[in-house]
């Protein structure tokens, strides 16, 4: 197999001193978990717990200059939801949007339009499955999304009930898709199972299974919802320690050719990179990464949340904790560095509390990292920001990932008269050339305007933000 070059040079310029970072954890609020941030940064959905299984959900936008969310005056109750309704996000082509799954079973996917700005779309109840666990895909490409589900077992006094995985399609919702199904583990889940992880950019939906019934362990399939078939893509050797961990599904390496994944395997407290050879991904030992390897190894990592800024520098945020199950005993968030870069730092510094799924916010001109955390046996969850040392000193002449990921979209194209865009943060002004150069419109409210009388040809409409600073896009006028 051809060893995945690790291109150390990429690395220059980050100006990162990791033994002198002294964390910086803030308590931002009270009573907020299941915290969930859009890929770009600019909006968080969370839980409050209000008793009785329920929680309300809330949006706000999140400000990138300072890596603050709105948590007054702008935030926004959502809907009630029962159990595991939580919101998760997703995409299509016409932008982001998050859904839930109500207190009265029903799907509601919920669209950002504008700054402080959503809309609301109902599904409805989709069938009768008692759903948990719910989770959904983002590709931009498509004019429909993908939502995963888990029927769990009712009785797990009864070892021969699975917990079983299913999907459908939001386009044709009454068509459920059955995917698999795994015994619960000795607390109660097949948690392997029951938490899949969409593939970016694609309707690939990855999910652990066993091969052998007597497994512990876990190799990977993915599911390809154009074809609606699984293969198995992972072949671990059985008992080997570097097997999958569920909460730690594939991550896509963009500066790396395609079908390039980072895995990670809690039982071995490793990082994993993965490279295509055939139908499997296999795992080349030299591209192995140990990131709790100066800590104690009574610990353990979970939650490994990887991100890549600039275009080729990947990291990771996780959590470590002592017990058998995350979110039960203290933890600790640390921050890891890839592919050579030598950081790994401590980004919490509140000792003795549990910590629990770290997400991250790539700003303007920084990164930070969030997490729900708590004193063991409070009864609710305080939303920590934690500062890191990742600076971003990106060319002025490109444009970030996640600004290109983001980025405003325009539809229709070619267009006849009106000018319709999507994907904006609110505060854009926009600049219609033509093709000699000549502004045929500089203003904030561009899709108020009727173009109806411009001649057939290309134009070139500039998108400036106070954030971002998109790349022109090209128009066809009919």
């Amino acid at each position: 197999m051809t060893k995945l070059v690790l291109f150390p040079a990429l690395l220059i310029g980050l100006n990162l001193i990791s033994q002198t970072f002294v964390p910086n954890d803030t308590i931002l609020g009270s009573n907020l978990f299941q915290v969930e941030f859009s890929t770009d940064g600019r909006s968080m959905v969370w839980c409050e717990a209000i008793g009785g299984g329920k929680a309300k959900v809330w949006y706000t936008d999140v400000d990138l200059n300072t890596g603050l969310p709105n948590l007054t005056s702008g935030k926004q109750l959502i809907d009630t939801i029962q159990n595991q309704g939580w919101p998760y996000w997703g995409q299509d082509n016409v932008g982001k949007f998050f859904l839930i799954k109500n207190q009265y079973n029903q799907f509601k996917y919920i669209r950002r339009t504008g700054f402080n700005t959503l809309s609301t779309f109902n599904l409805g109840t989709i069938n009768n499955d008692v759903k948990s666990l719910i989770n959904v895909n983002a590709d931009s490409t498509k004019n429909y999304f993908w939502v995963s589900y888990v029927i769990k077992d009712p009785n797990i006094a009864i070892t021969t009930i699975k917990d079983s995985l299913f999907v459908f399609k939001s386009n044709n919702p009454s068509i459920r898709y059955y995917i698999n199904s795994e015994f619960e583990n000795n607390g109660g889940s097949a948690y392997e199972l029951t938490f899949p992880r969409w593939l970016a950019q694609s309707e690939l939906l990855a999910y652990p299974f066993r091969p052998n019934t007597g497994q512990p362990v876990w190799d990977i399939k993915f599911w390809n919802g154009q074809t609606q078939t699984s293969k198995q893509v992972s072949n671990d050797i059985v008992n080997s320690p570097l097997n999958h961990h569920v909460d730690d599904l594939p991550f896509r390496l963009t500066q790396f050719p395609a079908d390039t994944f980072m895995f990670s395997a809690r039982s071995a407290n490793k990082l994993s990179i993965y490279k295509k050879t055939g139908q499997y991904f296999t795992l080349n030992p030299a591209d192995e990464y140990l990131p709790i390897s100066n800590l104690s190894t009574t610990l353990t990592l979970t939650s490994f949340e990887p991100f890549t800024i600039c275009g080729n520098k990947t990291y990771g945020a996780y959590q470590v904790y002592t017990g058998a199950i995350p979110g039960n005993t203290a933890g600790e968030i640390w921050l890891k560095g890839i592919f050579n870069d030598p950081m790994h730092v401590q980004i919490s510094n509140y000792p003795g509390e549990i910590a629990v799924d770290p997400e991250y916010v790539i700003g303007k001109n920084k990164v930070w990292v969030f997490y729900y955390g708590k004193v063991i046996n409070a009864p609710v969850y305080n939303l920590h920001r934690c500062s890191t040392p990742l600076l971003i000193p990106c060319s002025t002449t490109g444009l970030r990932q996640n600004e290109l990921e983001n980025s405003a979209r325009v539809y229709p194209n070619p267009f006849a008269n009106k000018i319709t865009i999507n994907n904006l943060i609110g505060d854009e002004t926009f600049t219609l050339t033509n093709v000699v150069g000549k502004t045929i419109y500089k203003g904030k409210n561009i899709q108020d305007e009727d173009f109806s009388i411009l001649e057939s040809g290309l134009y070139f409409l500039k998108v400036n933000a106070s954030t971002y600073q998109y790349q022109t896009i090209k128009l066809l006028k009919n």
